[in-house]
């Protein structure tokens, strides 16, 4: 017994000595639409576990919409003697716990979160996501710090002294069944964006332990023990950048001005995903358009682009214009020659049935693509073809005989730097930024532009055109 007690001892000394009480600390509670939510680890405790983390998270601009929470649970340094004084609760009771606290106010009220949880506290957060899929919905990001997933061997040693630690022990039930059950559940498709993190002079959780459950791709190690990458010194270490990073969404392909806005948007996307696809044979073209742009959203194209080809209906010039949109970006990243004539053809036959139909909103939007397409085509150095200019004023009457509106706005901003005409384009874009309902549609809308402005202007038409969008502040 005396041994336990020294090995004991030891234990309790490399997680820290304060003793937590199941409180919550509110950083910041605004009433915004996401909110990150800390957790601390065995005999953490809910505020100094986490040192200057929150100070640091706080003066970033770039997540200040984000709401910032810390969590506590009963983690003691208590040796349990269950029927002789109270004991702490299994990790299985906590993780419900926490599953109930963030189903009820102030957390209920949140479109998203995310969760940054150190040592224990990330096997706590992973089974409430297990056992919660109404939480693995709403999550947007998790960060597991120092997260023992494949089991901690030292807890093996003094297992009968504590509840907490019989669950983290390598062979119990708990760590067995959490390994087998998020396999089972996600698989290699999470729906939420993870990142598992290691101290690289971490000797208590062994990357082994840390890293090992997960892909690499989702790994990360960073400078500190197992206490100090949860207690940074500086905003500038890495256990902070990769959370701001992460909310701030600046690991995209495009910059976006809002993260949390973002991570509302994605959400809503898995949302129509989990409705429609189950569906995807009965489903009319707008919801089938719908579904390929959520599942496009979360970056599943090429599903997206399969569901298009087999179940639009072939007279739908949405759909036709969708399926297009998808092999056109295809073909900008891989530059397949059949991917461009496919994309094409789609695009003209969208021109000619929307110009049957006097569809002049579905008009301008094919026509600026094939003009598009054969701008992109042309060598760099070349003149803008006369083709491609008479592409342009087509769009450009049609836009004249549609309502006012930012794919409008937009369309004439591409058509007038096609044409030469460059403060009428870049006013254009000025107003269709002002009129977007969304920063995904920003972000769209971007995604395009900055190919045309750059091959029209070079790089005076980029930053003029990068200053009009708001991404100028990220250079």
């Amino acid at each position: 017994m005396k041994f336990l007690l020294r090995v004991f001892n030891r234990f309790i000394s490399l997680f820290g000595q304060n003793e937590a009480t199941p409180t919550r600390v509110d950083f910041r509670a605004s009433g915004q639409s996401a909110a990150l939510i800390l957790l601390h680890g065995f005999s953490g405790d809910t505020e100094a576990t986490w040192g200057s983390f929150p100070k640091f998270l706080l003066s970033e601009e770039r997540i200040s919409t984000w709401d910032i929470y810390a969590l506590g649970f009963p983690s003691s340094l208590r040796i349990d003697i269950p029927k002789v004084w109270e004991a702490d609760p299994g990790i299985e009771i906590l993780a419900k716990g926490l599953a109930t606290t963030l189903k009820v106010s102030p957390f209920s009220n949140y479109k998203v979160i995310a969760l940054a949880a150190h040592s224990m506290g990330g096997l706590v957060a992973q089974r409430a996501i297990l056992n919660e899929p109404k939480l693995a919905g709403r999550l947007s990001k998790l960060f597991l710090l120092g997260t023992p997933t494949g089991g901690l061997a030292k807890a093996s040693l003094v297992l009968k002294l504590k509840r907490q630690f019989q669950d983290m022990s390598p062979d119990s039930d708990f760590i067995g069944n959490l390994k087998k059950d998020w396999s089972a559940q996600f698989g290699g498709q999470l729906p939420f964006d993870l990142w598992v993190v290691a101290g690289d002079r971490d000797e208590f959780v062994p990357p082994e332990s840390s890293l090992g459950p997960f892909p690499t791709s989702v790994q990360a190690v960073v400078p500190g023990n197992h206490l100090e990458i949860v207690k940074p010194l500086q905003s500038t270490h890495q256990s902070v950048r990769i959370v701001v990073d992460s909310l701030s969404a600046t690991n995209r392909a495009l910059p976006t001005v809002d993260g949390a806005r973002l991570a509302v948007e994605l959400g809503e996307f898995r949302s129509a995903v989990n409705t429609l696809l189950p569906m995807k044979a009965d489903l009319d073209n707008n919801a089938l358009v719908s579904l390929a742009l959520a599942l496009e959203g979360i970056g599943r194209g090429p599903e997206a682009l399969n569901i298009l080809e087999t179940y639009a209906h072939k007279k739908s010039t949405d759909a036709i214009g969708a399926l297009a949109g998808r092999i056109k970006r295809r073909w900008l990243t891989a530059r397949d020659a059949k991917d461009f004539a496919r994309a094409k053809a789609l695009y003209e036959e969208g021109v000619r049935q929307s110009e049957a139909n006097n569809d002049h909103d579905q008009s301008f939007y094919h026509l600026i693509n094939v003009a598009f397409l054969e701008l992109m085509y042309l060598p760099p150095t070349s003149a803008v073809s006369d083709q491609c200019k008479q592409l342009a004023r087509r769009a450009l009457e049609h836009c004249q005989k549609s309502a006012p509106g930012q794919w409008r706005s937009a369309t004439e901003g591409e058509a007038h730097l096609i044409l030469g005409e460059l403060d009428d384009g870049f006013s254009a874009y000025a107003a269709a930024v002002a009129k977007a309902s969304s920063q995904r549609e920003i972000d769209s809308m971007y995604a395009q532009a900055f190919r045309v402005a750059e091959r029209i202007d070079g790089e005076e038409g980029l930053r003029r055109l990068k200053k009009i969008f708001g991404y100028d502040r990220n250079d």
